[in-house]
């Protein structure tokens, strides 16, 4: 028969539901598609773009003077002339660009030679001797320059060969930043789906909410990984009639690899789960099975209680977690939580406890993300400082909400917590005044 007083789950939303997985994705994704560069030819096709025949008749006989590699020229001159000739789909290999002509002049030309060919190495030529306006030249894109006074027998072949080595080394560099991007994207990928997985285990409100009805019980969750995925979780297992068990776990370490202990304890839980056994039992066997499981240093911390709504009751054993807190009638203290982690003994024994939990009561159940949370460089949240915000939102409300508990959290704290976040408020309806 299902309580008048009802039951549910309520999830709460995460703060930071996007985490910068979909943000880097989508800034992946605009690197542009580079293609290698070809360095090494034993013949060089030369863009030359002069106005004065004399300075381009110079330049020329330089490049012929040169017999490796031998260079090709095409002598343009207009910068509207030479961004044909590559729209054309020439083949050039190396732009020679005077920074005076008819139809541009300055820097503004680099910048329009560059638009038309962002890939080809580019030497600039200017009658300035200026090394900051070289410099400057260099900033915007060119990839070396030369000054039309020095001997070009003696410059121009050397700052060619320059230009091409230069743009070489940062086409193969942007090569391996596309390469590492990519990585980047497949691995992000495949964490949105762990992370996906991850949730999926968590209870969800069409299969609970009859069940929770019927025992005139709810639940409010906050589950917060710190980076994509993490190695906290939280559940709820049905014990028939008017019991139901409820856990908080936390693996130590974070990321990946405290997710895969996540998905093995979950499994062990469902392999395992004997709504009969007691809750310290149901630790052994877990303790005993996850041991031979992880690895050196590797141990989770787990809560494990059983409700009662016909006897009143809950029963609870714990693996060194947290202290939850028991409240009812605005008043509220920390339970015994005391016991080895769960992974660091062959033979682990863990104590056995009972206390009443009338209608009216709550639970809360918690990671230690938050009493681990800094305050200062040299001071954490503590049992004390959560303590003292339960008691602020009793004062002010009369009854406990996950979702006050996180926003005062938030406004007491460094933020973002560096450790995965979970919260878990179970309340027994009825009982109140």
């Amino acid at each position: 028969m299902i309580d008048p007083l009802g039951g549910r789950l309520i999830k709460l939303p995460g703060r930071n539901a996007g985490w910068g997985g979909d943000q880097i994705l989508k800034q992946s994704s605009f690197l542009p598609q580079l293609t290698v560069w070809r360095q090494n030819k034993d013949r060089l096709q030369v863009l030359l773009v002069e106005d004065e025949p004399g300075d381009a008749r110079l330049v020329e006989f330089a490049l012929r003077m040169s017999s490796s590699p031998i260079f090709e020229v095409t002598h343009v001159s207009s910068l509207g002339a030479a961004v044909a000739c590559i729209e054309s789909g020439a083949e050039v290999d190396v732009i020679l660009l005077d920074l005076s002509l008819p139809d541009s002049s300055g820097i503004s030309t680099v910048s329009r030679m560059q638009e038309a060919a962002p890939k080809t190495p580019l030497v600039i030529m200017t009658g300035m001797d200026d090394p900051r306006f070289a410099a400057y030249a260099l900033e915007v894109g060119a990839q070396d320059y030369l000054i039309k006074s020095d001997d070009p027998e003696k410059t121009v072949s050397r700052a060619i060969r320059y230009a091409i080595s230069r743009m070489a080394s940062q086409i193969e560099r942007q090569v391996l930043i596309e390469r590492i991007s990519e990585q980047q994207r497949h691995l992000i990928e495949e964490v949105a789906a762990a992370r996906r997985m991850q949730f999926d285990l968590l209870p969800r409100s069409e299969r609970v909410d009859p069940r929770l009805a019927e025992m005139a019980i709810e639940v409010e969750a906050f589950f917060e990984p710190s980076s994509g995925i993490g190695g906290d979780l939280w559940g709820c297992l049905d014990c028939g009639e008017n019991r139901m068990s409820f856990y908080s776990f936390d693996f130590s370490g974070h990321g990946i690899g405290a997710a895969l202990n996540v998905f093995r304890l979950h499994a062990l839980i469902s392999d395992h789960w004997d709504p009969r056994l007691k809750p310290g039992f149901m630790l052994k066997i877990l303790g005993m099975a996850l041991r031979g499981l992880l690895g050196r240093g590797q141990f989770a911390t787990m809560f494990l209680c059983t409700i009662d709504t016909a006897r009143g009751e809950i029963e609870w054993a714990s693996a060194g977690a947290p202290a939850p807190l028991l409240l009812h009638k605005g008043e509220f203290r920390l339970l015994d939580a005391t016991g080895v982690p769960l992974g660091l003994s062959r033979t682990p024994e863990y104590s056995e406890h009972r206390e009443e939990f009338p209608p009216g009561a709550s639970l809360l159940m918690y990671s230690d993300a938050i009493t681990d949370a800094l305050v200062s460089d040299d001071q954490t949240f503590g049992e004390d400082g959560l303590c003292a915000l339960v008691r602020d939102i009793l004062a002010k409300t009369g009854e406990l909400s996950v979702g006050q508990l996180i926003e005062g959290l938030d406004s007491r704290v460094r933020t973002p917590l560096e450790d995965d976040l979970t919260a878990v408020c179970i309340r027994r309806l009825g009982g109140r005044p």
